[in-house]
């Protein structure tokens, strides 16, 4: 009859929890700033990629820039 019947006691009981006990070690925060830092260094690389292709003046400064330090 209804085929996700195991699911919603799976739900249900998930739900029902009134406390959770649990233990937090010290390097855990570090973990997760070290997991979350290489994400937020990709979006602003990302936004830096998306400047430097769609605004030519940007563009055409940071190539000056480079032709500089080769000579």
């Amino acid at each position: 009859m209804f085929r996700y019947k195991g699911v919603v006691f799976v739900i249900a009981g998930l739900l029902s929890v009134n406390y959770v006990l649990a233990y937090i070690d010290p390097g855990t925060g570090g973990m997760i700033v070290s997991s979350i830092w290489p994400v937020i260094v990709s979006i602003f690389v990302a936004i830096g990629a998306f400047f430097l292709k769609f605004f030519r003046p940007i563009k055409n400064g940071f190539k000056r820039l480079w032709q500089r330090k080769k000579e």
